[in-house]
C-alpha cells in the first residue's frame, strides 16, 4: 500500500523489517562509491528493496 506521499513501503531482505519509506524508521550510512544508502535499523543490512 502506497503511503499519502506516493512511496511504497519498503522491506530488508536479511531480517523482513518492514516500514513505510518516509516514516524516519529507516536508517542511513555512507558507502565510498555509492554515497548515502538505506539500512535496516534492526540488523544493519542495507539489502533494501519496495514492497508493493
Amino acid at each position: 500500500m502506497a503511503s499519502e506521499t506516493g512511496q511504497r513501503p519498503k522491506q530488508c531482505f536479511e531480517c523482513r523489517f518492514e516500514a513505510s519509506a518516509d516514516d524516519g524508521a529507516w536508517e542511513t550510512t555512507t558507502h565510498p562509491s555509492l554515497g548515502t544508502i538505506t539500512q535496516c535499523p534492526e540488523c544493519g543490512s542495507t539489502d533494501i528493496h519496495s514492497i508493493d
